[in-house]
């Protein structure tokens, strides 16, 4: 569930103007928050032998080896960025993030949110009732932490914004 911060991007981008060290000191404390869930979320992934058969890696060919399903590389595929990312159609920009850069963690996230997937979908671990239309890995991490995570993220920019403020009055 993401929570709105108006000015955020502009406190960035002041703090690494005046205060790069307060910059690397945010972005540190960020990075400290999402490294459980990202850690939890690679707890979730199931290995090769629990998923549905022919999707693993020695059965696919050609074009379809790239989407081939690999434990190892999907964990190593679920990382967290803190850098801003680019504006969505709506405007609005992820200060950090959690993804799954793996075409395979990708989908198996992702499968089944909208459509049942015919034979394919229904083959996979269940969404639970909780995750429904939501995911399966980092999704689900976030759903046990982020009772935690948000307020820990808002309380970093909130005390980076402040400690700007202090050095800012005393120059």
């Amino acid at each position: 569930m993401p929570a709105e911060v108006r000015g955020a991007l502009e406190l960035r981008k002041a703090l690494r103007n005046f205060a790069p060290d307060l910059a690397k000191e945010t972005r540190k404390e960020i990075a400290g928050i999402l490294k459980p869930i990202t850690k939890e979320a690679k707890g979730f992934v199931p290995t090769n032998e629990q998923i549905i058969s022919g999707w693993t890696v020695e059965k696919q060919k050609g074009a379809w080896a790239r989407v081939a399903y690999d434990a190892g590389v999907v964990k190593r595929g679920i990382g967290y960025k803190t850098s801003p990312s680019k504006p969505n159609k709506q405007g609005f920009v992820a200060l950090a993030q959690i993804r799954n850069r793996s075409a395979a963690g990708a989908i198996y996230e992702t499968a089944g949110r909208k459509s049942s997937g015919g034979n394919f979908i229904p083959r996979f671990v269940p969404m639970t009732e909780s995750s429904a239309g939501r995911g399966r890995l980092i999704f689900q991490a976030w759903r046990k932490n982020n009772a935690k995570a948000i307020p820990a993220v808002l309380k970093a920019i909130q005390s980076s914004a402040d400690k700007l403020n202090k050095t800012a009055s005393v120059r």
